[in-house]
């Protein structure tokens, strides 16, 4: 099966849902003339990768933080119908836990952070 989603080298788990924000980046100078109208230059389009898991045990938590470190790392996923590997930073990890239900396994209810290209 091919993966859908690595970060730094890993496969991370198959997410539920991935968006991908094409930000765009624009001059210092950029804002509203006196008649009202735009005015500045696009520099650069970045992207944002926002990715949402779902029930997962904690094993993949481990693997999630693995992949997506502190600082500068590398993510392959699929846009626009080809794969991309961009190098990003991580925004807030979000972790909602569920804990042992009863199987020894602590488990999480979902987990989420944005990917925001360098």
């Amino acid at each position: 099966m091919k993966e859908i989603l690595k970060a730094g080298g890993i496969v991370l788990p198959a997410p539920v849902s991935i968006t991908v924000n094409d930000e765009l980046i624009w001059t210092a100078d950029t804002g509203r003339l006196m008649d009202g109208t735009m005015a500045g230059d696009v520099v650069a389009e970045k992207k944002t990768v926002s990715i949402k898991w779902g029930i997962m045990p904690e094993t993949d938590i481990v693997k999630i933080k693995s992949g997506i470190i502190i600082g500068f790392f590398p993510v392959t996923f699929r846009d626009d119908g080809v794969e991309l590997t961009i190098e990003t930073y991580r925004g807030t990890l979000s972790k909602e836990h569920l804990g042992y239900i009863g199987d020894g396994i602590y488990w999480y209810r979902s987990a989420s952070v944005d990917l925001i290209e360098r």
